[in-house]
């Protein structure tokens, strides 16, 4: 078996695609330090070419929100593309930190009970329930 680093160093081989790489793994640093955590876990840089930058993203309003944020920064790029890509996983059930005083879900109660029955008022009525506790 021949050596792997010689292969690599071949002038056909992988050698002429480092630079690439490189400014890959440079442009995916710069937009893991610009977004914020929970937006750089759904998009990632899937390519530079030409000197633009195309950008997966898992959802519409990601992608919003990702353009948003880059459009601030002066990344030097000559264009940008985001195509929405869903994750390819399941994607992880975070659990939300709100919470609600006794005293507010106390007070969304008594509100329940002036509301007419509709959808609104089962969801209230739900959501005071989990937070009486």
């Amino acid at each position: 078996m021949k050596n792997p680093y010689a292969f690599l160093n071949q002038p056909d081989g992988i050698a002429p695609l480092m630079p690439q790489a490189r400014r890959l793994i440079e442009l995916r640093a710069i937009l893991a330090a610009v977004l914020p955590e929970s937006l750089a876990r759904c998009c990632s840089i899937a390519n530079l070419k030409q000197g633009k930058v195309v950008i997966f993203a898992a959802n519409g309003a990601i992608a919003a929100k990702l353009l948003e944020q880059l459009s601030k920064r002066a990344i030097e790029v000559t264009g940008l593309d985001v195509c929405v890509q869903p994750l390819a996983s399941d994607p992880q059930v975070i659990e939300k930190s709100a919470k609600m005083s006794v005293e507010a879900a106390s007070g969304l109660t008594r509100l329940c009970e002036q509301l007419p029955d509709s959808e609104l008022k089962i969801t209230l009525v739900k959501i005071a329930a989990r937070h009486r506790k």
